[in-house]
C-alpha cells in the first residue's frame, strides 16, 4: 500500500517538507517580480494560486464540499489563475519572445497546460474512470512529467540555473498533488476490496 503509515517518521515529516517546498515557490514568485518581467511575475503568482487550489481540491477528493461559497471561491480563483496562465502562454509563443529567448519557455508552458488538464480531470471526475482510461491518463502524465524534467535539465545545461531550480520545485510540488490523487485512488481501491 502506497499511503504512509500515520505513525512513521516520513508521514509526520511529510507535511512540513511539502509546505516548505511550497514556501520556496512563494519566494521564487517574489524573485520573479523583482528580477523578471511583470508577465513572468504574474504568471508565477497565477501558477502558485492554481497549485494551492489543486492542493485543496485533491486533498478533499473523498469529501464533499462543505460550503457552496468555498466551491465558488475555488472556482473563481482557478478561473482567474487560468486567465493569467493562458495569457503568459500566449506571451511565450510570440515570435519576438521566441527569437530573444528560444522555445523552451513555450514547450514548458504547453506541457504544464496539458498536465493541469489531466489533473482537472482527476479533480472533477475522481475515481469515475475505467481501468484503461486510468492507464492512459497515467501514461500521459508520466510522459509529460518526463518532458518537463528534460526542459529543466536543458535550462541547467544552458546555464540558466534559476530556471532549472524553479522548474524542479514545480515538478516536486505537482508530485505532491499527484500523491494526493494517488492516496485517494488507493483508499478507493482498498475500500472496494
Amino acid at each position: 500500500m502506497f499511503v504512509f503509515s500515520n505513525n512513521s517518521i516520513i508521514a509526520k515529516a511529510y507535511p512540513y517538507f511539502k509546505w516548505s517546498v511550497y514556501f520556496l515557490l512563494f519566494i521564487n514568485m517574489i524573485l520573479f517580480f523583482k528580477t523578471r518581467t511583470i508577465v513572468e511575475g504574474i504568471e508565477s503568482l497565477a501558477w502558485l494560486i492554481l497549485l494551492i487550489m489543486f492542493e485543496w481540491e485533491t486533498a478533499q477528493l473523498n469529501k464533499p464540499y462543505i460550503s457552496v461559497h468555498k466551491n465558488r471561491m475555488i472556482f473563481v480563483l482557478t478561473i482567474i489563475a487560468y486567465i493569467f496562465i493562458i495569457y503568459s502562454a500566449y506571451y511565450y509563443m510570440i515570435p519576438e519572445y521566441i527569437k530573444k529567448n528560444g522555445k523552451l519557455d513555450m514547450y514548458n508552458t504547453i506541457t504544464w497546460l496539458l498536465v493541469v488538464i489531466l489533473i482537472e480531470y482527476d479533480v472533477y471526475f475522481p475515481g469515475k474512470y475505467y481501468r484503461l482510461e486510468w492507464i492512459i491518463r497515467n501514461i500521459l502524465k508520466k510522459i509529460l512529467y518526463c518532458i518537463l524534467f528534460i526542459v529543466a535539465v536543458l535550462w541547467l545545461i544552458n546555464g540558466e540555473f534559476f530556471n532549472f531550480y524553479d522548474a524542479f520545485l514545480w515538478i516536486i510540488c505537482f508530485f505532491f498533488i499527484e500523491l494526493n490523487i494517488l492516496r485517494f485512488e488507493e483508499k478507493k481501491k482498498f475500500k472496494a476490496q
